[in-house]
């Protein structure tokens, strides 16, 4: 496989592993652009922007406010993620 195919590859990437299994995923994009969140796969939680685990919703009973708080651009899930870290240690 060329560099080219892997950029290909990786730039298609929707779910990142963080620790065992809570996971980096990207839950739609629009324009190109991601709209990530910090899963806890085995409790069905996300990580929102309180630093808190939350219940996520099934997807017709998510309004804007819990969109706000557990939905971040790459860079900014990335960022929370490594804080929460330092916190949770």
């Amino acid at each position: 496989m060329t560099n080219e195919e892997k950029v290909k590859w990786f730039d298609a990437a929707i779910r990142f592993v963080l620790d065992g299994k809570i996971h980096l995923v990207m839950k739609s994009r629009l324009n190109g652009v991601g709209n990530w969140s910090i899963v806890d796969t085995a409790a069905n939680k996300v990580l929102n922007s309180n630093m808190e685990w939350e219940d996520e919703p099934p997807l017709n009973k998510r309004d804007d406010s819990f969109m706000i708080r557990a939905r971040f651009k790459f860079d900014d899930a990335v960022a929370m993620w490594e804080q929460y870290k330092m916190f949770a240690e």
